[in-house]
């Protein structure tokens, strides 16, 4: 399957370094062996939206190619946005559990703000364990609905094992804005073929309507466009979310909307 979506393509920076991918002809499967309860490194991939009467046929194929890989719990499927996905198919995957994430997919090759950053805010590439480790902290502090605290911990420490391996391989960094030593927002910035991608962006609440996260993406993305001229940056953002409005407030702008259907492990 041609993989045409800029914001998939960004997607398989990451499925790339770590990920196993599968064609299997009517749609290709991508496994992260090393964390299966990451939901969006374990999933089905389509050539297009589901439609009306899909639902158990996607399930009954996830349940076959995954039969394996019994660790992986939940069901996640996306698909490339070649159109606009039925709304009767999407409420027969909200009835059986699903969520439907939309995400807005931005790009930018300049950066631009009129806002620095607060005083006292510094702005610096994660690099010790202890910094490391705040950054889980900082990640996983609201968790996240339906998973048990535990199990979300476990996927983000699994998940920043790899970041942090990708980042001794020199494919990109994660950054941490800070108030003196206080850790107070962070976000990642890895780089693929022509392609920057942003991971992860998280100000900790009491932080927030500060102008940190604009300033921070605006310094980020400065230094990508730097080290790697040419590059196009891409941002994943709730279609939703006030974010994304930071975002489009230092150059990023919709290239295109993405569609999933993702539902958690069922609890005993």
């Amino acid at each position: 399957m041609e993989i045409t979506s800029k914001g998939l393509q960004s997607e398989f920076i990451f499925h790339g370094f770590e990920g196993v991918m599968t064609d299997h002809g009517d749609c290709s499967s991508v496994r992260t062996p090393k964390n299966p309860d990451y939901f969006f490194g374990n999933f089905l991939l389509y050539a297009g939206p589901p439609a009306v009467g899909d639902l158990s046929h996607w399930m009954a194929r996830f349940d076959e190619i995954f039969a394996p890989f019994p660790e992986v719990r939940h069901h996640a499927f996306q698909w490339l946005p070649s159109s606009s996905p039925v709304p009767e198919a999407l409420e027969e995957f909200k009835k059986a559990g699903f969520t439907i994430d939309e995400t807005s997919v931005l790009a930018t090759q300049s950066a631009h703000t009129d806002k620095p950053a607060p005083s006292g805010v510094e702005f610096r590439q994660i690099r010790t364990d202890a910094e490391w480790l705040a950054v889980i902290d900082a990640q996983v502090r609201d968790g996240f609905p339906q998973i048990p605290m535990d199990e979300y911990r476990r996927y983000k420490e699994k998940s920043f094992a790899n970041y942090r391996r990708m980042a001794d391989q020199g494919l990109g960094n994660w950054w941490g804005a800070f108030k003196g030593e206080e850790l107070v927002a962070d976000l990642g910035l890895f780089f693929g073929d022509g392609v920057g991608r942003f991971q992860s962006v998280e100000t900790a609440s009491e932080h927030r309507r500060q102008g940190i996260c604009r300033a921070m993406v605006h310094h980020v993305s400065n230094y990508g466009l730097a080290t790697h001229p040419g590059i196009t940056l891409i941002m994943h953002a709730d279609a939703h979310d006030v974010a994304r409005g930071i975002y489009c407030s230092v150059g990023f702008k919709e290239i295109e909307t993405l569609h999933a259907a993702v539902r958690p492990p069922v609890q005993d």
